[in-house]
């Protein structure tokens, strides 16, 4: 039996977020060039991020957007757990993807002159 309450909102209120959301990065972008003449570049830029953390909170609200920033989250743990290699093991890895590359380039360098010359050969006998 599952004690969870579901508190999703109606496709309604949570289009109207949505589109409430996009609305504020809209007019946030527009703002930015608009007063590009009339104030400083610092300040617009500013502006602009004030206006994407608000439309950011907003679209959060909706269910949709609750999913997201819900998904980027266990994004961030996943990538935390990542173990990164030493720079011996990174140096160690490129030095042995160098040589089979030059070893595989040799050989299918070989291979070619083989067939090459046997289809001369052919070609000429």
């Amino acid at each position: 039996m599952s004690t969870k309450v579901e508190t999703e909102k109606s496709p309604i209120v949570n289009t109207l977020m949505l589109v409430v959301a996009a609305a504020l990065l809209i007019a946030g972008v527009v703002g930015y060039y608009y007063f590009q003449s009339q104030a400083i570049t610092a300040v617009r830029v500013v502006g602009l991020m004030v206006v994407v953390v608000v439309a950011s909170l907003i679209a959060a609200q909706s269910d949709p957007g609750s999913t997201f920033f819900r998904f980027l989250k266990e994004s961030d743990i996943e990538r935390r757990k990542v173990v990164w290699p030493t720079h011996q093991e990174t140096l160690q890895t490129t030095l042995m993807v160098i040589i089979v590359t030059i070893l595989i380039s040799l050989f299918l360098a070989v291979v070619d002159w083989g067939l090459g010359a046997a289809v001369r050969s052919l070609i000429r006998g």
